[in-house]
């Protein structure tokens, strides 16, 4: 489900997870399944399956109830304009007209808090289940997962990406510490205005990371290059083009920046191969927030409501979380480096 069409919550669009693309076509990348990711499966669908079965019925009361309306409504409009000169009919008429009108407003608001709070139930525990697995490793400690919980836009903005941003809408938010790092990961889009209208410049998920870094408020500026849809950083007024070619580029006003970008963080941070559904990948450091962004497209992040949840996109974010993991470290070693230099 896009963000978008979370916050305005139709639940009811909500389309299904895409398939892993390979780089010429589009096939079902085909992948052997454990039993414990079966088990996932399984239990993530059965929760699906019961919202999808309260999904159904409702929509069917909403038929009958519309239909009935629609009767009442006729057949009032009908009864006026046939005895329309006895005033107590067209007064009747008014009235039930009126009173049909009110209760079908009241039914269908109360009719879809109760359709949005069994979507709740089945996104939280997807997010949940999902989230488990993906930080299933072993140095995560006090994983907390909130579906609902927001990043705030300071996070992002903080980062040094991207300019004249409006805001940013997050969700399926989790924090947790790693090697003694404090981690906040999550659904985001960073939204600007385009013609009057909220555009993402990133979309996909966002890893803040506290860490006992320092850089006396200098900032470096990592982005992997991907196509069309990716939308270069542009938070870079004071920053230099230091690296370039055609696969990454490098911003920054640290002279000393190769002291944390070495060849090896760049060879880490190229591991992430540009293709469906991953779009690009931002990196940011600055002072001890370091800051990650795999950007993907919208079809990642949907939930799978008409179709079965399969583990791929899972599977998928499990093994970028583990890139993710190695860069953070690769860097916080590099900085320690740094700093054993400095005090021989």
């Amino acid at each position: 489900m896009s963000l978008k069409k979370y916050e305005e919550k139709k639940v009811d669009e909500i389309t299904e997870s895409t398939e892993l693309i390979t780089d010429e076509e589009e096939v079902e990348e085909k992948i052997v399944v454990t039993n414990d990711e079966k088990s996932i499966e399984k239990e993530i669908n059965s929760k699906r399956q019961e919202y999808k079965k309260y999904a159904d019925k409702q929509k069917k009361i909403n038929t009958i109830i519309t239909s009935i309306v629609l009767l009442l409504l006729v057949g009032c409009f009908i009864a006026m304009m046939a005895w329309g000169k006895e005033m107590w009919i067209m007064y009747t008429g008014i009235a039930i007209m009126a009173v049909v009108l009110i209760a079908t407003y009241l039914s269908s608001k109360f009719m879809k808090k109760k359709l949005m709070a069994q979507a709740a139930i089945y996104i939280d525990f997807m997010y949940s289940k999902a989230a488990s697995y993906i930080y299933d490793d072993k140095g995560v400690k006090d994983l907390i997962v909130t579906p609902k919980g927001n990043l705030e836009d300071k996070w992002f903005i903080d980062a040094h990406l991207y300019n004249n941003l409006k805001g940013t809408k997050s969700r399926n938010f989790a924090h947790f510490t790693l090697d003694g790092n404090e981690y906040d990961a999550c659904d985001l889009a960073a939204n600007t205005l385009v013609k009057g209208k909220s555009s993402p410049k990133f979309l996909g998920r966002f890893y803040s990371v506290k860490a006992d870094i320092k850089t006396n408020e200098k900032v470096t500026i990592f982005q992997l290059k991907g196509g069309s849809l990716s939308v270069p950083v542009d938070d870079i007024v004071d920053l230099k083009l230091v690296e370039g070619n055609d696969d990454y580029c490098i911003y920054s006003n640290d002279e000393n920046y190769k002291k944390l970008f070495n060849a090896k963080l760049i060879k880490e941070l190229s591991s992430f191969k540009i293709k469906k559904p991953l779009i690009d990948v931002l990196f940011s450091v600055k002072d001890n927030l370091i800051s990650l962004g795999i950007d993907y497209e919208d079809d990642f992040l949907n939930i799978p409501v008409d179709k079965d949840f399969s583990i791929t996109n899972s599977r998928k974010s499990k093994d970028d979380f583990a890139k993710v993991h190695i860069i953070i470290n690769t860097l916080i070693t590099n900085y320690n480096r740094q700093k054993d230099e400095k005090s021989k």
